[in-house]
């Protein structure tokens, strides 16, 4: 479910970089692509790449046997057919990489992407009038909108089995969109007056501050008599001179040193000696630093080996919430029993792959750790209960080898 959440949003995120690229051919016309002709595309390739790859072949085959279909969708919404079968190679190859290969682009490296291509198509836009530039602003901030989603959305995945946990992600999801959109509607209507009549006012006391700066100095270079004062007549000799020198100098720069081909051939085996000393000397600074990288990582890794698996976590101090305490006892006791948590393991399937999983307990220990709230008197004495008839069951295990 999670790979299914992500590899949705990411194809979407460069559906939505695609469709500015198609844009740039309609900005002229000042017409708005279809939006059906992009979509379409990419809900039917997440059908058939997600939920029917087992009948597909699983080689490079299955993008030009589901390109074309994509590209039918492209062609009824619109578009021409050369510009459809460019959509619907670009999507079918893309869903392929993604539910097949599972080779997909980073969040980050699509982000730049959106902020350095979809700014360009925008001022571009601008430049030429274009009508619908509300339309590009709003799907550039869809697609910092969809960076939110795909966040909070392997958060509530991962958070499966803890509701508390998920409808404080959601709650929080909600909060960032609203703010976002509340402030994005303030700087459309009424902040855009406040900016304009700022930089308006900012740039009248800039031009008073010089204009008052600037009036002393123009005042002090007019008093200085700036006309070229004549040197007298000069001799006929010392023209004469000066015409030979100049003459001289054009026939040695016409004549040109680096015309010889030996000037030529040691100026351009110079360079390239100096080129490569260069090159050789960063070469052997590179594989210094990779040896000396190796060194620290191997020296590193042989040192950890032998403190276990687990050494890290015995160094901790125990919580001061009770609460907390109970859980990290259990977690002490496991260890010396060599069946401690993992370390890509949470808590809660620690629990239900050693113990007897109680999901109460869970949901109180998730109010303390997480939520940062204080339980009742009650509350805390189930806690001790059933951590107590956990650690019945931890004392009964042998210790691992």
């Amino acid at each position: 479910m999670g790979n299914l959440w992500r590899n949705c949003i990411h194809l979407l995120l460069e559906l939505n970089i695609l469709y500015f690229f198609i844009l740039l051919l309609y900005l002229d016309s000042g017409n708005l692509p279809s939006f059906a002709g992009v979509l379409l595309p990419y809900g039917f390739a997440i059908a058939i790449f997600g939920f029917l790859n087992n009948k597909l072949p699983s080689s490079y085959v299955a993008i030009m046997l589901i390109a074309p279909l994509l590209a039918l969708f492209a062609y009824l919404s619109s578009y021409s057919i050369g510009l459809s079968l460019i959509i619907g190679s670009i999507i079918s190859f893309r869903a392929f990489m993604y539910f097949v290969e599972e080779r997909f682009i980073s969040t980050f490296a699509l982000l730049i992407m959106s902020f350095i291509w979809m700014p360009f198509v925008y001022g571009a836009g601008t430049l030429v009038d274009y009508p619908h530039g509300l339309t590009l602003m709003i799907l550039f901030g869809a697609q910092l909108a969809l960076v939110i989603f795909l966040y909070s959305g392997n958060a509530v995945i991962h958070l499966t089995g803890n509701p508390y946990m998920q409808k404080r992600v959601v709650g929080a999801t909600a909060a960032v969109i609203v703010s976002i959109v509340a402030v994005s509607a303030f700087f459309a209507t009424v902040g855009k007056y406040l900016i304009t009549v700022g930089l308006s006012l900012f740039g009248v006391s800039i031009s008073i501050i010089f204009d008052t700066l600037a009036r002393p100095i123009f005042y002090l270079l007019g008093l200085h008599d700036w006309t070229i004062q004549s040197g007298g007549p000069q001799e006929e000799g010392a023209i004469e001179m000066g015409e030979e020198e100049e003459t001289e100098t054009a026939e040695l720069l016409s004549s040109g040193l680096f015309d010889s081909p030996v000037v030529v051939a040691v100026c351009i085996i110079v360079f390239l000696s100096v080129l490569y000393l260069l090159l050789n000397k960063k070469k052997v600074n590179n594989q210094k630093r990779e040896i000396q990288t190796e060194q620290q990582f191997n020296a590193t890794m042989t040192k950890r080996s032998g403190e276990g698996l687990f050494a890290g976590r015995r160094k901790q101090k125990p919580p001061e919430d009770e609460v907390r305490k109970l859980m990290f006892e259990l977690e002490q006791l496991a260890m010396k029993k060599n069946r401690g948590r993992l370390p890509n393991e949470t808590l809660e399937e620690w629990l239900k792959r050693e113990t007897t999983f109680k999901q109460s307990f869970m949901e109180l220990y998730a109010k303390v750790r997480y939520g940062e709230m204080k339980l009742s008197s009650s509350e805390i004495e189930a806690c001790r209960t059933m951590a107590e008839e956990i650690r019945k069951v931890m004392k009964q295990w042998k210790k691992a080898s």
